[in-house]
């Protein structure tokens, strides 16, 4: 189950952010984005989770203040089930 996000402090780095949630879920990569506009990043976290458990993560840390920067976090439509 990918997840999208945003409101990520520049500094951010992929560890940072694995650290912060493969205590709640297993993951299984974080890319962090930095086209555009540097000083604002996003990441494409892909967990290895249910629908469900992936609305529950976003429920605790949507808009979240984390590093620097409040997290806001999607979860995109359209995925394959795995």
């Amino acid at each position: 189950m990918q997840v999208l996000i945003r409101g990520l402090h520049r500094d951010i780095t992929e560890q940072q952010l694995r650290d912060k949630i493969s205590p709640h879920a297993p993951v299984r990569s974080v890319e962090i984005v930095r086209d555009g506009d540097p000083e604002r990043p996003w990441a494409w976290v892909d967990l290895d989770i249910d629908i469900f458990s992936a609305w529950r993560l976003l429920r605790r840390f949507d808009r979240q203040y984390f590093a620097g920067g409040m997290m806001r976090w999607y979860i995109p439509a359209h995925q394959s089930s795995d």
